[in-house]
């Protein structure tokens, strides 16, 4: 069981929601860091910064604003440097870019581990997917609610950060409270809902973690303001 009453709504995209890769640009880039487009902040991106800053590479407009890894306004080499530390898994530019990552990484690796075992390819989980889950993250912990603070659907979190919605499989948000306990805790008691079939809301999300339909998997943890102990957990699934 969870620590704390959970807060709970599922909410499903219609088709309608649907968007093909043709409605993302190529070189869209909306995460900071991934300068390339290819969803993952990595060495590659800080090669290309280089590249930038020595006038080699002309960028687009989304390039430039994901090239300032610091948010300073310019593109600087060391922009390239903290990237670089980034993909080299250093603590602290692990968590001023991407918070709570470890243990969301650990949500990961008890599903894949069920997947493999279920005889289902793995989640191929990216920085775009990480992205999207921690700002999900975030706003579920500010309002409680699975409408966006701009009046949007959940769901429009995914072409923010370049990711394709699927129409073979639905969108789905699962929202919690609980203890800074590791991912791993989060997704078994998921699955105990579901075999359980003690909460539907959760036990959905997880019947499509587990099913050859799954595209995506979107996990965020943020602060619980309410709770200086605990996280906000959201996964989303497509």
């Amino acid at each position: 069981m969870m620590r704390k009453p959970l807060s709970v709504l599922l909410a499903i995209a219609s088709a309608a929601l649907s968007i093909s890769c043709a409605a993302i640009t190529a070189d869209a880039v909306t995460i900071k860091g991934d300068v390339n487009g290819d969803n993952r902040i990595s060495l590659r991106d800080a090669t290309m910064i280089q590249k930038i800053h020595a006038g080699l590479i002309a960028p687009s407009a989304e390039q430039s604003g994901s090239a300032d890894f610091d948010g300073n306004g310019s593109i600087e080499i060391k922009d390239a440097f903290c990237i670089q530390k980034f993909a080299c898994l250093d603590n602290e530019m692990l968590e001023l870019h991407s918070p709570n990552r470890k243990l969301r990484v650990q949500f990961y690796e008890a599903l894949n581990t069920d997947r493999v075992a279920m005889g289902l390819d793995p989640i191929d989980y990216n920085d775009a997917m990480m992205e999207a889950g921690n700002i999900r993250a975030k706003e579920y912990a500010a309002t409680g609610s699975h409408q966006r603070p701009t009046g949007s659907s959940y769901s429009t979190v995914f072409e923010e950060c370049n990711l394709q919605i699927y129409a073979s499989s639905e969108v789905l948000e699962w929202g919690g409270y609980d203890t800074k306990d590791g991912g791993d805790y989060v997704y078994n008691h998921m699955k105990k809902d579901y075999e359980e079939k003690t909460n539907k809301e959760s036990s959905g999300v997880y019947k499509q973690m587990i099913s050859a339909d799954c595209h995506s998997v979107c996990v965020g943890a943020a602060p619980d303001p309410d709770n200086s102990n605990g996280l906000v957990w959201v996964v989303l699934v497509n």
